[in-house]
């Protein structure tokens, strides 16, 4: 995390060590490194789910790693910005990306991309999971999620709505929620996750989808109202909270995750020392309660598994915005 010191070590020592490293063989480059600070980059507001998520996580890899992890936000256009930058950067393990469930749905949602969410990258773990949850104002007249849908019915298309963002996970399920319903409403994309909250707490706009670790907090204040929640069971933390496949679509359930990725080529000996060392991190009580207090379920996986997860997340979410007729955005 950023605010965690890193070893102090001259820039051409480390650089030494590295290039001794990789000249003894790919072994001996993943036993030594790092050998100076990592960048973990998400594609959203500070303060949001998945900053949250990365901080989380950078915490234990950097104690692990004896080197700083640093948290770097690069918002913007649902996560592809900054999945742009890292798919251009060294393949060195030096620049990692914390993925969100939007990752996936960007290559069917956009009408272009300038990378391949899956060629593109090196898959090293899943890190969490977490169902959406649509939230009110407290004035809201629609105290439950029927009586959200015949508001919406009754005046189409002028019912607004807020998430963090065009191409988010959030936006998504809202997107969903709406072709299956047959229901229009009014979208307003909020610059991430963080800020919406507060703007429907303070009666910008009347509704949201977000994420659990956004919205809670303020719903434990009584600043928001929590009517539905779109996992397929109700969660945990909120066992009071009825799902959308219990109440108005049978079967629904839809959820966010992370995953931990870099650019394409990552050598495999890194790979597996990453893998490794996240793994060992969410196995830890402590970073599973963390991460649960914020409303996500700790979900590692090994390399291959995560690619083969997020590689049919692609194919998930493109037939399902085909079949929808989810129109595309620029």
């Amino acid at each position: 995390m950023q605010t965690m010191s890193s070893p102090g070590r001259a820039p051409g020592l480390a650089a030494a060590v590295a290039l001794l490293a990789l000249a003894a063989g790919p072994a001996a480059y993943a036993q030594s490194y790092p050998v100076k600070p990592v960048r973990l980059v998400h594609g959203f507001l500070a303060g949001g789910n998945v900053d949250l998520n990365a901080r989380l996580i950078a915490a234990p890899m950097s104690a692990s790693f004896g080197q700083q992890v640093i948290v770097d936000g690069r918002p913007g256009a649902g996560g592809t910005v900054a999945a742009a930058q890292v798919a251009r950067s060294p393949a060195d393990g030096y620049t990692l990306f914390l993925a969100a469930g939007g990752h996936a749905v960007s290559p069917s949602l956009y009408r272009s991309l300038p990378y391949d969410a899956v060629k593109d990258f090196t898959f090293i773990t899943l890190v969490t999971n977490n169902p959406y949850f649509i939230a009110t104002h407290p004035s809201f007249p629609a105290r439950t999620v029927a009586d959200l849908v015949r508001l919406a019915r009754k005046d189409p298309g002028k019912l607004d709505y807020a998430t963090g963002g065009v191409g988010t996970g959030m936006h998504l399920v809202s997107l969903l929620f709406q072709s299956r319903l047959s229901i229009k409403m009014l979208h307003v994309p909020y610059r991430g996750g963080s800020v919406t909250p507060t703007a429907v707490a303070a009666g910008e706009v009347p509704f949201m989808f977000g994420s659990p670790g956004e919205v809670t907090p303020l719903a434990e204040a009584g600043k928001l109202r929590l009517i539905a929640v779109t996992s397929g069971e109700r969660w945990k933390l909120t066992p009071q909270v009825p799902t959308l496949s219990e109440t108005v679509l049978p079967g629904f359930d839809v959820r966010g995750y992370s995953a931990l990725i870099g650019p394409a080529g990552l050598p495999p000996a890194i790979v597996a020392r990453v893998n490794e060392t996240v793994r060992e991190a969410l196995g830890r009580p402590e970073v599973i309660e963390n991460f649960r207090r914020k409303g996500s379920e700790v979900a590692p996986r090994t390399p291959e598994e995560t690619q083969r997860f997020v590689a049919g997340e692609v194919a998930r979410w493109a037939a399902v915005i085909k079949a929808e007729g989810i129109p595309l955005q620029n």
